[in-house]
């Protein structure tokens, strides 16, 4: 930072106890990076330079604009409050619109946010910035002479791998994992903006991107999931979960009805809080877990509040992404091709698999075609463990497994309670199964177990 900035910055503070400002932060440079490739620090430069000119012609006098790791600091010297927040929101919105118009900036996406600070929290989150920025640069020089590979983005499940020993318990978070060849656990850990805690309890955060409402659930779980394929525990699935009037309920199912989409949309954006703090604890103990984070369509459909969805979503590095899995749940017959086309493609980059929930049954999948589903997931329903699969039950699903192979995806059974259903899966075709047959809600995500179908037919006798 330059001392002419810090100058600035001083003049601002003084006679304050606290101020006000605006935190841009870009949500999708990676897409745009492998998008671009050899030519990414010259788009990188035009990103900010072309921000920052655009923020700075509607500044205030004194107001003081201040380039952070992935976007900038904005020091309002006169508003604050209301005006301050409707200031930042302003300049978003703006800026989002105005690189519609770029033929390669066009994706480009911005969130924002606006914090009332104490003198020492804003000197800690320069310092903090200042340093990140740095290091930023060095990242982006290193990635110009070292050209890393792209990789599939979706297909199959990725087989990371299979070193691991077999289990012969239900309660899988005691199994050891194979040892991390990645780089420092500490220094994948230390990379983590400070709105992701590995360790600290949800409701005791401080810093998360959004409120914590009083939960209509009582907690969020894992559900290890079983591939057929590779004979594995692998992905887990995140799911909030609540004990109501002697029934187990998952996901929206927890909300009893209630269609206040703040409450739907809270409920998101903590199971993908909670998925990545999850994996962030396993990380930590050197061993490898996948996750599969569900989110509602509603949740991220709107422009605004895909922004605020993948704000959250960003802050696992990039590294580190091949490991979660993103499905969308409750897509409505009637969404339109090219809005799902869109949402699809611009979560690609924040996991190596993509997974669309579909109802039993479901045969036709055309409205799917361009959007990279690898795999379909549909949740069987929990009077089926008790009465049996009935024989139309039965057509519908298999019926399903064929419509999915014929696209060249997998097809995977949630709440799979009973080892009759995970034979009956397995004949029809599926692959991937989570229930009460696979293992039991956990904590903390199970890491990869080598499973066999037989030992957990067995134990489910």
């Amino acid at each position: 930072m330059t001392s002419d900035v810090l100058d600035r910055i001083k003049t601002a503070l003084t006679g304050r106890d606290g101020i006000d400002i605006g935190h841009f932060q870009w949500i999708n440079l990676d897409m745009i990076k492998n998008e671009v490739g050899e030519q990414w620090i010259e788009v990188r430069k035009k990103i900010y330079s072309v921000s920052a000119q655009y923020i700075e012609k509607r500044l205030a006098k004194d107001d003081v604009l201040v380039r952070c790791r992935g976007g900038f600091i904005l020091v309002f010297s006169t508003l604050s409050g209301a005006d301050a927040v409707r200031k930042t929101a302003e300049l978003s919105d703006g800026l989002n619109h105005y690189f519609l118009g770029d033929r390669i900036l066009k994706n480009l996406e911005i969130s924002s946010q606006t914090k009332e600070l104490s003198v020492a929290e804003f000197a800690e989150l320069v310092k903090r910035s200042d340093v990140s920025q740095a290091a930023e640069i060095g990242q982006a020089s290193r990635s110009a002479i070292k050209v890393v590979p792209k990789t599939d983005a979706a297909g199959n499940w990725r087989d990371i791998d299979r070193r691991s020993g077999a289990s012969t318990s239900r309660d899988l978070s005691k199994h050891k994992s194979p040892s991390l060849p990645d780089p420092a656990l500490s220094q994948i850990v230390g990379d983590l903006p400070p709105s992701i805690d590995a360790t600290a309890d949800l409701d005791k955060l401080s810093t998360l991107p959004f409120k914590v409402p009083t939960a209509e659930w009582d907690e969020i779980i894992f559900k290890p999931s079983w591939d057929a394929k590779f004979k594995y525990i692998t992905a887990n699935f995140c799911l909030p979960h609540r004990h109501h009037n002697g029934t187990d309920l998952y996901g929206r199912q927890t909300l009893l009805g209630n269609r206040d989409p703040d409450i739907l949309q809270a409920m998101d954006h903590a199971v993908a809080t909670t998925a990545q703090r999850g994996f962030l604890k396993q990380l930590a103990r050197g061993k490898k877990c996948a996750v599969v984070i569900p989110v509602n369509y509603e949740t991220v459909i709107g422009t605004q509040d895909r922004i605020r969805y993948f704000s959250i979503l960003q802050n696992i590095p990039q590294a580190q992404r091949k490991y979660f899995y993103i499905r969308v749940d409750n897509i409505p017959d009637g969404a339109p091709i090219g809005q799902m086309e869109e949402l699809f493609r611009s979560m690609r980059i924040f996991g190596s698999n993509l997974l669309a929930k579909i109802e039993p049954g479901t045969v036709r999948l055309n409205r799917f075609e361009n959007c990279s589903i690898a795999i379909y997931s549909s949740s069987l329903e929990r009077k089926w463990a008790h009465t049996g699969l009935s024989d139309g039950v039965v057509k519908k699903l298999v019926d399903q497994a064929i419509s999915i192979r014929r696209v060249g995806a997998r097809g995977a059974l949630t709440q799979v309670d009973t080892a009759e259903q995970l034979q009956f899966g397995i004949d029809a075709g599926y692959e991937i199964f989570t229930g009460a047959v696979i293992g039991k809600d956990m904590k903390t995500p199970a890491p990869l177990i080598e499973t066999t179908l037989q030992s957990l037919l067995s134990r489910a006798a």
